[in-house]
C-alpha cells in the first residue's frame, strides 16, 4: 500500500505525529507531538463512581464514537482526548479499540512486538458517559462523567515516514462497565458486518474533534474513500485533533432514503493536511496487529 508522499500526517489525538516530505528516503521526522496541557482548573470531570455499575448513563456509552480522556504516568499534568471505535472480542473479554497512539506516550513504540518499549501500566483511560464537553468553542474545557476502563493489552503506533496502518490499540472494559457498552455508532448506526476487503466509496464515522466536533451534528461526518490496501487507506474527510481512533464505516442509503453505516471499513488515526484527506489503519491490519499481543480479535456488530 503506497500513499501520497507530498503530505503532512497528522495524529488526531490532539497531537503533532510526523512530517511526510517528498524525497526518495524516509524523512526524519518534525515535531512528534504538540500537546495540549490542560491545567487542573480546564479539567472539570466527575468519576461516575456514585452511579450504580448496572445501570446505564443517560447519554452516555461505551463503543464507536464514545469520548476518550488519557493520562501517561511518564507524561503528568497532560491529557489526551481520543475518540473510541468498535467493541472487540477476544475471548471472555470485551476490548475497546482507538487509534495505537491514544494508549502509548510520546516516545515510544509498542506494548508487544517489534521495538515493544512500552509497559501499559503506565496508561490511564477513562470514558466519559454523561454531560461530555471538550474543545472547540469551549476552549478545550473539559467536563463530563467519567468512568474508568481496564489495562491496555495492546497498542502500537506509526513510527516512521510511510508508516500509515500501524496505528491500533485496545483497552479492557471491566465487567462493572459492560452495561454501557454498545457496538452501534451514534447518527449513522451500524455497523453490520466487518469486511477488510472494503472499496472505495461514501464513509461516514463519529468522532470528537477538539476544533469542530462539540455537537451532534459536528460530531457525526461522512466523506469518499480514495485509496484502501490491506494495510492503510485515504479519504476526503473532514477530520481534526481528538478524532483519533474512530471508526470508520461505509455508509449506504437505503430504500426509503436513509443513510446509515453498514462494512465496517478502518480506524481513523491521521490528517494528511497536504491534501485536506484523511488516512488510517484498515480492519484486517488491526486484526492482525492485535496477535503481537497474543490476542485474536473480532469486532462486536451491531443491527440497525
Amino acid at each position: 500500500m503506497k500513499f501520497p508522499r507530498t503530505l503532512l500526517a497528522v495524529a488526531l489525538s490532539s497531537l503533532l505525529v510526523l512530517t511526510l516530505l517528498p524525497t526518495a528516503t524516509p524523512a526524519a521526522p518534525g515535531p512528534e507531538r504538540a500537546m495540549f496541557v490542560f491545567p487542573a482548573s480546564a479539567d472539570r470531570t466527575t468519576p461516575a463512581a456514585a452511579v450504580p455499575p448496572n445501570v446505564p448513563t443517560t447519554g452516555g456509552w461505551i463503543g464507536p464514537g464514545a469520548h476518550l480522556l488519557i493520562t501517561f504516568d511518564s507524561v503528568p499534568g497532560t491529557i489526551f482526548g481520543c475518540t473510541a471505535n468498535y467493541l472487540w472480542k477476544a475471548g471472555t473479554t470485551t476490548y475497546l479499540g482507538a487509534a495505537g497512539h491514544c494508549y502509548i506516550p510520546p516516545g515510544t513504540t509498542a506494548t508487544h512486538g517489534t521495538g515493544a518499549d512500552y509497559n501499559p501500566s503506565g496508561t490511564h483511560v477513562r470514558v466519559c458517559v454523561s454531560g461530555c464537553e471538550f474543545g472547540g468553542e469551549t476552549g478545550f474545557i473539559i467536563q463530563g462523567t467519567t468512568v474508568a476502563l481496564g489495562a491496555v493489552a495492546y497498542g502500537r503506533q506509526t513510527a516512521s515516514d510511510g508508516d500509515i496502518g500501524n496505528d491500533f490499540g485496545i483497552v479492557a472494559i471491566p465487567s462493572s462497565q459492560m452495561s454501557r457498552t454498545t457496538p452501534t455508532m451514534p447518527v449513522w448506526n451500524g455497523p453490520t458486518s466487518g469486511s477488510p476487503g472494503v472499496g472505495l466509496g461514501a464513509v461516514c464515522f463519529y468522532g470528537n474533534a477538539a476544533g469542530l466536533g462539540e455537537t451532534v451534528a459536528t460530531k457525526a461526518r461522512a466523506g469518499v474513500v480514495t485509496v484502501i490496501g490491506t494495510k492503510a487507506w485515504n479519504a476526503v474527510l473532514p477530520v481534526f485533533e481528538g478524532d483519533s481512533g474512530s471508526a470508520l464505516e461505509r455508509c449506504t442509503a437505503d430504500a426509503s432514503g436513509a443513510v446509515h453505516g453498514t462494512a465496517a471499513v478502518g480506524i481513523v488515526t491521521h490528517l494528511t493536511v497536504g491534501q485536506n484527506t484523511a488516512a488510517g489503519t484498515t480492519m484486517a491490519r488491526a486484526e492482525q496487529m492485535a496477535t503481537e499481543a497474543g490476542l485474536t480479535i473480532t469486532p462486536v456488530l451491531s443491527a440497525i
